[in-house]
């Protein structure tokens, strides 16, 4: 008995008898093709059936899924690009000494310049918005920011700008005001505070 299209249709409708039934299974159990009829016209039309249904089966999901991919690849390619590229740095928290008795000393970070006074120091914690200093200094902002200074006292700072900030006792406070505000104050203390920083 050859296993032919009308065979294996009764097969998969259930009508085979018992003896079909148990050659029909013996075919598909078999790994080999020797079993298979030389009829090239059955074989033919399951084969262009089999393909029709394959290429109906594949297409449409490869069409309507590759616009999706490449959106979603566009998508967090220019994410991923805005995130590294245009994202400023990262806030930071630095600590500087001039240990000097004679000359100021200049800090260059990515949001702000520091130039300490002789025998002064500075802590600057842009994360927390905390300032702890002793001394004299001037800051020169690279973008706004506020810190909270150890009397508690909420300090401005405006990107482009310069700022004396003294604790020094002829204030009797600690101060933070503008580099062009230092002609209001008293000639004694403006001397001072040339003396202290070479660039004013």
């Amino acid at each position: 008995m050859e296993i032919n299209q009308d065979i294996l249709k009764k097969f998969a409708s259930g009508q085979c008898s018992e003896a079909d039934k148990h050659f029909v299974e013996q075919w598909l159990n078999n790994d080999s093709w020797d079993s298979i009829s030389d009829n090239t016209q059955v074989n033919d039309k399951v084969g262009a059936a089999i393909w029709d249904n394959l290429v109906a089966d594949v297409s449409p999901n490869k069409r309507q899924y590759w616009p999706k991919i490449a959106g979603a690849a566009a998508i967090l390619l220019v994410c991923g690009f805005s995130i590294f590229y245009l994202s400023g740095p990262a806030l930071d928290n630095h600590t500087f000494t001039n240990a000097s008795i004679e000359t100021s000393k200049l800090f260059t970070e990515d949001h702000y310049d520091v130039q300490l006074s002789k025998n002064s120091t500075a802590q600057i914690d842009l994360i927390n918005k905390k300032l702890t200093f002793s001394g004299d200094f001037i800051i020169r902002p690279k973008r706004d920011f506020e810190l909270l200074d150890s009397n508690h006292n909420t300090l401005f700072f405006k990107a482009g700008r310069e700022y004396f900030v003294s604790d020094s006792p002829d204030f009797g406070k600690i101060v933070a005001f503008q580099k062009s505000d230092l002609a209001f104050l008293p000639s004694t203390m403006q001397i001072k505070i040339r003396d202290q920083f070479q660039s004013i």
